[in-house]
């Protein structure tokens, strides 16, 4: 007789720690800042994708939206899980992304992801000459590094009346270039703080 209720016990502790194994889950959760207005940002997207040992490939597992504090909250199952890949984004505004292995997990802590994100914003490069003169300039504040930015490097324009050029930047912070006419005294540095959503004129006139 206590074999048998040896036997069933042990199958009830390896039922038991198979079931709690099974539902284990690690909590991602984090805070999205709006950065263009110092503000928490509701209505984003935060899309938590994973890729496993079988399946390299990231496929999306839940799409979230931030609530009015800016707050995500999701408790992902454990599986075979290779990487996870966290995307924010949000229209008009530039996403962020961050993909993690499975052992910067933790089952017992709360993972949390928080996010600076800032809303797009162009400055309008206007160049108004004679069409005669020769002008360098290059970019010295604005941001860099996207697909959308502009170069960073000197740009040399030759004998134009009128040209424009937009350059992306993050909402509410500085654009700033500096511009030489060759053979001239006329150089200097023209900064704006871009305006969110919206296009903000630098004008170099020579």
């Amino acid at each position: 007789m206590k074999k048998i209720f040896l036997f069933f016990g042990t199958i009830l502790l390896i039922v038991s720690f198979a079931c709690k194994k099974k539902d284990l889950k690690y909590t991602i959760k984090g805070t999205i800042h709006d950065s263009s207005f110092n503000a928490p940002l509701s209505g984003a997207k935060v899309s938590i994708a994973i890729s496993t040992t079988s399946n390299p490939t990231a496929v999306e597992k839940v799409a979230l939206t931030t609530d009015a504090s800016g707050n995500y909250s999701y408790e992902l199952d454990r599986e075979k899980i290779q990487n996870v890949t966290i995307t924010v984004s949000k229209d008009n505004y530039f996403s962020e992304s961050t993909t993690t292995t499975l052992d910067n997990l933790s089952l017992e802590d709360d993972n949390t992801f928080n996010y600076n994100v800032y809303a797009k914003s162009w400055a309008r490069l206007h160049f108004v000459s004679d069409g005669t003169k020769i002008i360098k300039y290059y970019k010295t504040a604005g941001k860099n590094g996207c697909t959308e930015c502009c170069a960073t490097g000197e740009i040399q324009l030759d004998n134009i009346t009128e040209s424009s050029f937009y350059c992306i930047n993050n909402g509410n912070t500085t654009y700033q270039i500096f511009y030489d006419v060759q053979g001239t005294t006329n150089n200097g540095t023209l900064s704006v703080t871009t305006v969110p959503f919206d296009t903000t004129e630098i004008l170099i006139s020579y």
